[in-house]
């Protein structure tokens, strides 16, 4: 009995040496390969020379890997931290969309409904507008006078002086015949959302995203708001390196605005990708490529960018100012996703841009992902 005892004994001590060696083996494979991110993007900030930045891998949702590297404010050498806020800009749009999608559903609302049909008392909507479906909107193939075209920038006084401003102006294209980035088109979804809600926008998202998932920190405002532990942002005008003014005010919420730092903007990614906020199957439908007049898809989905990359695999997500994305990654016919957050403060030169270097860093967990050509 005592020898059948002895060789028990060693077997399970075998047993736990042999797991043990596994998972030290597993544990160094992964530190090779968060090292080699950590190198890739130490090479990409010193080629493009940017600032500062937080980057962040989640894998199948579940977060891998962390950095800050730079600096938040480089006129007084402040070094970049995780916690500090960013503003980043049109990835506000992802909160706002699939905010609007919870509402749609609670409201037994569908995208296929017109701008007239969701805002029945505005009169002061052009019929050319009116007719355009939510959908339209969301994937920004509406065609509508797009302020930006007409200096109309993120921080207009009030919708009033958008809409008194473009009311008369001529479409860029038949509604949807072509994919063209529209900032109107999200004002109007502003507008949509306050309707649904029946409440402000800021208020709204304050109490159903912000408090619901503790992102004690997050909020919205352009540069001119003092907020506490936010990055400074900058950008190249000509030769010199300046502030880059990334400047919101409420009517433009829904289009851009958001200040939050890498932490809170994994919580509410996660609870994207968990269902919280919608289920996964409307989240399947929101990623879809939408169908243009020609029968070809377009570049967004229901909100979010979306498109397919080579070998199988898709892409979803936003960038912001052109100097950060998130993007989600997924193959067909497989349950492994990987999930890039890549927040910056602005660099010299952005000759690869944020999605490039978005995608270079996913490439590491879901090869394939840039073209080895």
């Amino acid at each position: 009995m005592n020898k059948y005892i002895t060789q028990l004994i060693i077997l399970i001590i075998l047993c736990c040496f042999i797991s043990s060696c596994e998972q030290q083996s597993k544990t160094n494979k992964e530190g090779t390969i968060y090292e080699k991110t950590d190198d890739y993007v130490k090479t990409m900030m010193d080629s493009l020379d940017i600032i500062g930045l937080n980057y962040c891998v989640l894998l199948d949702g579940k977060v891998m890997h962390k950095k800050a590297m730079g600096f938040a404010n480089l006129e007084h050498k402040v070094s970049m931290t995780q916690d500090k806020l960013f503003a980043v800009a049109s990835i506000s749009k992802l909160f706002s969309s699939t905010a609007l999608h919870r509402l749609l559903k609670d409201n037994n609302r569908s995208v296929n409904e017109t701008v007239g049909e969701f805002l029945p008392i505005r009169k002061d909507l052009p019929e050319t507008w009116r007719i355009l479906t939510l959908e339209n909107l969301l994937s920004h193939n509406s065609g509508i006078p797009d302020q930006i075209d007409y200096e109309i920038y993120l921080a207009p006084e009030s919708e009033k002086v958008v809409i008194e401003a473009l009311k008369d102006k001529p479409f860029t294209s038949a509604p949807g015949e072509s994919t063209k980035y529209n900032a109107t088109g999200f004002m109007l979804v502003r507008m949509i959302i306050e309707e649904l809600a029946r409440q402000d926008f800021e208020t709204y998202m304050q109490k159903e995203y912000f408090e619901q998932f503790d992102l004690a920190k997050a909020n919205y405002g352009g540069f001119k708001k003092n907020v506490p532990d936010r990055v400074k942002s900058y950008r190249m005008v000509g030769e010199d390196l300046e502030m880059f003014p990334l400047n919101y005010t409420p009517p433009m919420y829904a289009a851009a605005g958001l200040n939050i730092n890498m932490d809170e903007l994994i919580v509410w990614t996660q609870a994207v990708l968990d269902g919280k906020i919608v289920s996964k199957e409307s989240l399947s439908n929101i990623w879809n490529p939408v169908i243009l007049n020609n029968g070809k898809p377009g570049f967004f989905g229901l909100g979010w960018e979306t498109y397919e990359l080579e070998n199988g695999i898709w892409m979803t997500g936003h960038g912001g100012a052109g100097i950060s994305a998130i993007r989600h990654y997924w193959k067909e016919k497989s349950q492994e996703t990987v999930t890039i957050i890549l927040l910056t403060n602005g660099a010299r030169n952005w000759v690869n841009s944020p999605d490039d270097v978005n995608m270079g860093i996913a490439n590491y967990f879901m090869p394939g992902i840039v073209d080895s050509k």
